[in-house]
């Protein structure tokens, strides 16, 4: 894929390619001090051969505002917003994200709208590991987040998992379990996906162990 489409806001642009480009702006993404998420982005832990696609998004002066990309899982089910990234932010966080100028809000939604009717799968969905503390259960900031997503379009049913923690890694670590919020179509389901479920006092207790090695 190499795809440019006009947004509000600006540019996006699609691709599924190693590039000077994403090179450059990884960069920008890997230089910033206050990304704590950091190692997220370094070329051991993003490829771009791991994505169905990669975006980036540019504001009208050709600066980049976000950038993620579609991670496909199966035939039926694709993590959209993988590795996404706020540009000239403080904080990862979706549940900050409705505090951002309107121009990175509109590069999300459109974002997600392009994924949605360019792709067949039956399951889209948007995941983000726990933090680190001793609450067991969902918390604030993730009841937050979901909020904030389905505003980005008030036409998708989007659903908040809240089960346990879902496994979108293929390891045991506690960070390979995360908060998931899921879109479905074509009748299909989040049990017809079946991705492995890890409950939220096992999470919590795999967290403690894992922080005291």
């Amino acid at each position: 894929m190499d795809k440019t489409i006009d947004i509000a806001c600006g540019k996006a642009w699609f691709f599924d390619y190693d590039n000077e480009e994403f090179e450059r702006v990884r960069n920008i993404c890997l230089n910033d001090k206050d990304n704590w998420l950091r190692d997220n982005y370094t070329p051991v832990n993003l490829k771009i051969s791991d994505h169905k696609f990669f975006c980036i998004a540019y504001d009208k002066l050709g600066e980049p505002l976000a950038m993620a990309g579609g991670k496909e899982y199966n035939k039926d089910v694709m993590r959209i917003l993988n590795r996404w990234y706020f540009f000239h932010r403080k904080t990862s966080s979706l549940c900050v994200a409705a505090f951002y100028p309107k121009d990175y809000m509109i590069a999300l939604s459109e974002l997600l709208d392009f994924t949605i009717k360019n792709y067949n799968h039956k399951l889209f969905f948007v995941s983000m590991q726990q933090r680190r503390s001793k609450r067991v259960g969902q918390q604030i900031w993730w009841k937050a987040a979901n909020v904030f997503v389905k505003t980005l379009d008030k036409k998708m049913r989007w659903q908040n998992y809240d089960k346990g923690l879902v496994q979108v890694s293929n390891c045991e670590e506690s960070s390979c379990y995360q908060n998931v919020m899921y879109y479905t179509r074509n009748n299909y389901t989040f049990e017809d996906w079946d991705p492995k479920i890890m409950s939220y006092d096992e999470h919590t207790l795999r967290m403690r162990y894992e922080s005291s090695l």
